[in-house]
């Protein structure tokens, strides 16, 4: 269960001018509308300096650990094809976490700002995870994830995303089109989609620093 109520429909804004399509929740901007869905600016411009990815999931949010793996990848792949930062500027998500394991005791934690320095970084986005499920409702098919992200700049020690006004950390919500029954049948297709959730978790990550193609007003209605 999650802590807070997480995103049942699609909420689009842009602007001061807004307009609400008949005969549902859904409030989009007049411009969507005019325009068709255009592009959305990166939120911020990543310094181009070695970077790491590090997911953070102290909660023990995520049914499996591995997943933690599979967002920090994703991230890390999607800014690197998106040319936010060139591939020589990424470090390996997977090898982070387990510089981590290493630096961790079952009785001591270390910082952050170490671990990225550990591994090598001048810059860590730091991703931490506040909800993770396949359900809302005990039985309706909804795969939704809520993480936080910052961006630290190591030389500085600073937090250089986002400003004071997010002070946890800018907030990301991820919702799978609906999935089949059927894919909860079974161990094995549960673990599938709970994989596919972890991958559109960073891919939505990533847009935060990449410009992208605004969402398409019914792709996250209705069935596949």
């Amino acid at each position: 269960m999650f802590s807070r109520r997480l995103l049942s429909s699609v909420v689009l804004t842009c602007g001061a001018v807004l307009v609400s399509l008949s005969g549902c929740n859904i409030i989009v901007p007049v411009s969507y509308v005019l325009e068709g869905p255009g592009q959305i600016e990166a939120e911020f411009d990543l310094r181009d300096v070695v970077t790491v990815v590090f997911v953070d999931d102290r909660k023990s949010t995520f049914p499996r650990t591995s997943l933690r793996a599979i967002v920090g990848q994703a991230i890390t792949e999607q800014i690197v094809a998106e040319e936010a930062l060139g591939p020589s500027k990424m470090i390996n998500a997977r090898d982070t976490l387990a510089l981590a394991r290493q630096l961790e005791s079952a009785t001591s934690r270390v910082s952050i700002e170490r671990i990225g320095l550990e591994a090598g970084a001048q810059q860590i986005i730091y991703v931490t995870l506040e909800g993770f499920a396949l359900t809302l409702d005990g039985h309706t098919p909804r795969p939704t994830s809520i993480c936080k992200v910052k961006v630290l700049d190591l030389s500085t020690g600073t937090r250089v995303y986002p400003d004071a006004r997010a002070p946890t950390g800018r907030e990301v919500q991820t919702q799978l089109r609906e999935v089949d029954t059927d894919a909860f049948k079974t161990f094995a297709r549960r673990r599938k989609v709970e994989d596919e959730l972890a991958h559109e978790t960073g891919i939505a990550v990533a847009k935060l620093f990449h410009k992208h193609e605004r969402v398409n007003l019914g792709e996250h209605l209705g069935h596949r």
